[in-house]
């Protein structure tokens, strides 16, 4: 215990016996620091930018396709957007927008980056890119984008505004298109249905005046005798079957346009399909001879006059929410010129640089004298 307190002692001693030549080391090592600091390392500045994305995910339309491929995010993105369930969806959406190959493509067309990074090829300067951009979704759910540049903030800052502007371009460019195409396949299966309407009506009234049966307002007479109270009910309850059924099967092309065939939503709707084929085929093989078939046609017409009505909603939904499906980024905090280099701390680099210099010149000075001490002590 003594002698380790006799060697700090001596130590102390030693170093400040050469406080000069600790000076002389501190002096020519921060000099040098601050050459290279100041003359030769480049300042970097940043802009950031905080988006706030839409909080429900219905919004998004046609775009939730993109939340089911969130595996396909590049790099680290993927496995953080994975695994943090206290994330929303939106945010993911709005990373995924911001990390594909079309909103980097465009940033390095509009601002030449390929000649701005001095990179050769275009694959260099995508990454490039990525590697002084920087995308954060915090919990507190809005999105953080900042980029920095070498030497010019307005780059900074433009790069930074792009980001916004192609993110909205994407997503309203999306949504528009899902949306033309849905009220498209409305359109087409509205007259569709409006066409079968009248071959079910030219069958209905054939089928009339060959079996002589005469409708009396909603009451059809002179089959009375066969289709009887229970086999009324079963016809209403087939065409409200019928249509539910074709309810659905519009919304399964609906959903298959959108999700990948494993989509959840997609099982269940084929197997609630395939329930209602199963009733359907129960209930037809109940009912005997010509109430069958009075009860296919007459099922039939009133099918088709309910998906009309279904279809006519549903597309003027469509047309009343088209703008509604074209989510676009709500901007909390703009992007602005940065004032002052984000890097390097010049100050801190040559505080850590002539700290470093000093404790190692200490170590040097205090092992130097020790040795020169050993060979004395043992002559002595």
């Amino acid at each position: 215990m003594a002698e380790s307190g006799f060697q700090a002692i001596d130590s102390l001693s030693i170093i400040l016996r050469r406080w000069r030549l600790l000076a002389a080391v501190c002096l020519v090592t921060g000099l040098a620091a601050a050459v290279v600091n100041f003359v030769f390392l480049p300042r970097w500045f940043k802009s950031t930018t905080v988006l706030l994305p839409p909080q429900d995910r219905s919004s998004f339309g046609g775009l939730g396709m993109l939340l089911s491929n969130i595996q396909n995010l590049p790099g680290s993105i993927s496995r953080i957007a994975t695994g943090m369930t206290g994330f929303s969806q939106s945010q993911y959406l709005f990373v995924v927008v911001l990390n594909s190959e079309t909103v980097a493509d465009s940033l390095i067309e509009k601002f030449d980056l390929q000649r701005v990074y001095k990179k050769k090829y275009h694959f260099e300067t995508v990454k490039e890119l990525r590697t002084h951009t920087s995308i954060d979704f915090p919990p507190e759910g809005q999105v953080v984008v900042s980029v920095e540049a070498k030497e010019d903030s307005v780059l900074a800052f433009n790069l930074t505004r792009e980001y916004v502007i192609q993110l909205n371009n994407i997503l309203a460019d999306r949504g528009i298109h899902s949306a033309s195409n849905k009220a498209a396949f409305l359109e087409a299966r509205m007259d569709e249905t409006r066409k079968n309407l009248v071959v079910l009506e030219d069958s209905l009234r054939h089928f009339q005046e060959s079996n002589r049966v005469v409708t009396s307002g909603e009451q059809p007479e002179g089959l009375l005798e066969l289709i009887t109270m229970p086999i009324k009910s079963s016809l209403e309850m087939l065409a409200l079957i019928q249509a539910d059924r074709e309810s659905k099967s519009i919304e399964l092309r609906v959903k298959q346009g959108l999700y990948r065939r494993e989509h959840p939503d997609i099982t269940l709707l084929k197997k609630e399909i395939s329930e209602l084929d199963r009733t359907i085929m129960r209930i037809e093989k109940s009912m005997p001879g010509i109430a069958l078939d009075f009860s296919r046609i007459y099922r039939s017409l009133k099918l088709q006059e309910e998906l009309f009505l279904l279809l006519s909603a549903q597309y003027e939904e469509t047309r009343i929410n088209e703008a509604d499906d074209t989510p676009s980024a709500i901007v909390l905090d703009e992007a602005r010129i940065p004032e002052y280099k984000y890097r390097p701390r010049r100050l801190l680099n040559i505080g850590i640089t002539v700290g470093a210099a000093l404790i190692l010149a200490m170590i040097f000075v205090v092992l130097g004298e020790r040795l020169k001490a050993g060979p004395r002590a043992d002559r002595v």
